[in-house]
């Protein structure tokens, strides 16, 4: 009887171990620095999509329907019970916007931060982004692929709505024409659609469009667009394998990898690289106001890898960088221990100062050392 218990003591022992060890490494990759902590949150539906709220409590996730789980006391609030295509929490919080897609109709349902319903819309178009502009503005965009003899036209859509004040509005982007090999051979790539992102304290947001010349082979261009403009500026060619961009809250710095073997942080407007290393770039992340970003499975700060996560993992940011909710097949990490910005980039008061110069840097006007030493004028005068 005292071998039995203490082999079931021993048994409990390494139990408790190995449980321990992987809280701290997510069970996944290597051992995480003596700064972070990991911890298991929730299980979830592999393939659905989530979103981290700006405060970093709430997470919208997809098990067995639509949920809100608060992270602090481990409660579920059921939304809905189909799965949507794309979530998207307000820049302050306080709505939760959802994506449903079936055949070629999109259905975009907006919850308060209680889960309660109070806004709806249907568009007849199969939509594939969704992001806010500002607290009270949504866009959404898609792809529209008309087949002909000849070829394909490819049309990028943006949609912008207010939801509660006024029906979606249509404006359009750009399109290509697309040869009927690269449509055969490249479609699952081409129906992801323009793979926008938004940044939340300005009015940009990047976008994919494909370009397919003749004897050449077809790539995308990564294009930036000033809303409050309309004017935009191409900033890399990447290949149709790439997964979009993402942009910081200040617009100062986006993140994009080539779908190949190359992976930048660069700041568009001044050019400069911030920080680059040799890897495809899939499922980016960037933290709104930090120098952290995910991608290809590893998380980089300060100029290097920290450290090697989950391959295959999609991750989002909170707000102030602080955190990052990772999801790996069925199951939803935190990790905690980043840090977090203190403060914001620039104050409002010097916004429209800050978007006539990158207007000018759009056109042409000025060069990229033009604009980081008009920008340093304007952020310390």
């Amino acid at each position: 009887m005292h071998k039995l218990k203490s082999l079931l003591s021993a048994t409990l022992l390494l139990l408790t171990l190995h449980l321990l060890t992987a809280c701290q490494t997510l069970p996944l990759y290597g051992k995480l620095p003596d700064n972070l902590q990991a911890e298991k949150i929730a299980a979830v539906d592999e393939n659905a999509p989530f979103s981290v709220a700006p405060d970093g409590n709430v997470v919208a996730l997809v098990s067995s329907g639509l949920k809100l789980f608060h992270i602090p006391t481990k409660e579920y609030l059921p939304l809905s019970t189909k799965t949507p295509r794309k979530l998207a929490w307000s820049p302050i919080g306080t709505t939760l916007a959802a994506l449903f897609t079936e055949a070629q109709k999109s259905r975009i349902t907006v919850y308060d931060q209680f889960g309660t319903p109070f806004a709806e819309t249907v568009i007849d178009a199969l939509l594939t982004d969704l992001g806010w502009l500002s607290e009270t503005e949504l866009a959404l965009g898609g792809a529209v692929i008309t087949e002909f003899k000849f070829g394909s036209n490819y049309r990028n859509i943006l949609y912008r709505w207010k939801p509660g004040r006024d029906d979606p509005v249509i404006s359009e982007l750009r399109d290509s024409t697309l040869q009927a090999t690269t449509i055969r051979n490249l479609r699952p790539f081409l129906e992801r659609g323009p793979l926008m992102d938004f940044s939340s304290q300005t009015p940009l947001i990047s976008y994919l469009q494909p370009v397919d010349p003749p004897l050449f082979t077809p790539y995308y261009k990564l294009i930036i667009k000033d809303l409050a403009s309309n004017k935009e500026m191409e900033v890399a060619a990447l290949s149709l394998y790439a997964e979009g961009a993402r942009l910081s809250a200040d617009g100062e710095k986006i993140l994009f990898g080539d779908g190949k073997g190359s992976t930048v942080l660069q700041n568009p407007w001044s050019e400069e690289v911030i920080f680059s290393v040799s890897s495809p770039g899939f499922r980016p992340a960037l933290s709104p106001v930090t120098g952290s970003w995910f991608a290809d499975g590893a998380l980089f700060g300060d100029g290097a890898m920290l450290t090697r996560l989950a391959p295959g993992a999609t991750a989002q940011f909170t707000a102030d960088g602080g955190h990052l909710v990772l999801k790996t097949g069925a199951e939803l990490y935190l990790l905690n221990g980043l840090k977090p910005a203190e403060g914001t980039r620039f104050l409002p008061a010097l916004n429209d100062k800050i978007q006539q110069l990158r207007s000018m840097k759009i056109e042409g006007l000025i060069s990229p050392n033009e604009y980081k030493q008009a920008l340093e004028k304007i952020v310390q005068p």
